[in-house]
């Protein structure tokens, strides 16, 4: 994917990453984070760091104008963390249903990158099923083809 986004910072493990936000709210600290909640699953959280409670806010709303940088941002994320992951499923959801839908948008609008490198499930009514562009899903998995 040929999206505009921000250089990113990893740890050696992979499994954190941070950036940058810039807009008219300043320089807003990002973070991705892939933790580890089962055998090769992964949960990614990600928002804005707090230095109140040093950790992720995943609740926090930046409006620093630059969406679709940011999550073209994360998922340059998983595509590096996947790289050195490989039998990784990948677990995502929003901390609110319109987040969870602002990365449904986000994978259609790449449908046909994502789709060559990518198997991706959405959680509907408790079930697990391939990714259909026009359903509603409660969470999202990935792993590599």
């Amino acid at each position: 994917m040929n999206l505009n986004k921000y250089p990113l910072v990893s740890t050696n493990e992979h499994l954190t990453f941070e950036f940058l936000s810039e807009g008219p709210n300043g320089s807003i600290k990002k973070v991705v984070y892939f933790e580890a909640i089962g055998d090769n699953l992964f949960n990614l959280a990600f928002g804005d760091w707090s230095e109140f409670e040093q950790g992720i806010d995943d609740k926090v709303r930046s409006n620093n104008h630059d969406r679709d940088k940011v999550m073209a941002t994360v998922a340059a994320t998983v595509i590096e963390f996947i790289k050195h992951y490989p039998k990784a499923i990948i677990f995502a959801k929003g901390s609110t249903p319109s987040r969870t839908r602002l990365y449904q948008i986000g994978i259609f609008a790449n449908w046909h990158e994502i789709s060559q490198l990518f198997v991706i499930e959405g959680l509907i009514s408790g079930v697990w099923q391939p990714f259909e562009k026009h359903v509603n899903y409660h969470a999202f998995m990935a792993s590599l083809k």
